[in-house]
């Protein structure tokens, strides 16, 4: 199988820096998009991707941004959602220049030690007949478009979160994401979901049997836990630990395989 990956960073160079090492080893296509830091130090050098692409600080700058995340305003913080969407929209439009089978997109504060766990869901993926993994923030509450927190995030819930998810490039070459665009100005992870939703509804694909459990877990946290050594992805400290389940498209919510993966994963 041959795996692309996609790559949406600001500055965190250092962590892309090792995540691109590990992926040349494998010598897997990458795309890098960054917003522009404003800081030499911390662009990373094109040759060292297959595609880089620059693109503006929506920020302004990261005093600015730094002041939009801080606690007292983050009600109001909109950058991350129009970054995400941005770059994400950017790379997938990239990716139709490169030849690979399954693309697999993480943020920039997300470190890869190694493929085998990727490799181990993705083979999953195909022996099941999925095109897409996702990960979910089950439990956790999201701001909906009136930035009120209402969006609850549970096991059939459209949302999924932009950190690391996989996609087969077929769906790509027929449009996914390619429409991609801000649908709720405070959480990325309704825009994804609205976008395959999107995708679902034009190709008369029922979206309740897209997303559902699979054999798979992606856990993110902090510290000495920053990487699933099962998976080699980690998430590297920004807000609080995530536990969130890996789950694939075109299995059936409710059935019997999903119940046996909660009673085995909690």
């Amino acid at each position: 199988m041959k795996i692309g990956f996609i790559i949406s960073m600001y500055d965190e160079i250092d962590i892309v820096q090792n995540t691109v090492n590990i992926l040349k080893q494998n010598k897997s296509p990458i795309i890098v998009i960054q917003s522009d830091p404003q800081q030499p130090e911390k662009l990373l050098e094109q040759n060292q991707v297959n595609f880089y692409q620059k693109l503006s600080d929506l920020a302004g700058s990261k005093e600015e941004y730094l002041e939009e995340r801080d606690d007292h305003n983050a009600k109001e913080a909109t950058t991350p959602v129009k970054a995400i969407t941005r770059n994400v929209k950017a790379g997938f439009t990239a990716s139709q220049n490169f030849d690979a089978e399954w693309w697999v997109v993480i943020l920039g504060d997300i470190s890869i030690s190694n493929l085998k766990g990727i490799k181990k869901i993705i083979q999953k993926m195909i022996e099941e007949n999925k095109l897409i993994g996702i990960t979910r923030a089950v439990g956790q509450v999201f701001r909906d478009t009136n930035n009120e927190l209402t969006r609850i995030q549970k096991d059939d819930t459209t949302d999924f979160m932009p950190q690391f998810f996989i996609v087969n490039s077929s769906l790509i070459k027929k449009g996914l994401f390619s429409k991609l665009h801000i649908t709720n100005l405070y959480t990325s992870e309704q825009c994804l979901g609205d976008e395959v939703d999107r995708y679902c509804v034009e190709n008369k694909i029922d979206f309740t049997f897209l997303f559902s459990i699979d054999g798979h877990c992606f856990f993110a946290g902090t510290g000495n836990r920053t990487f699933n050594d099962e998976a080699g992805v980690g998430v590297h400290p920004w807000r609080r630990c995530l536990r969130s389940r890996f789950r694939c498209c075109c299995l059936v919510h409710g059935s019997p395989e999903s119940k046996r993966h909660l009673e085995k994963y909690g």
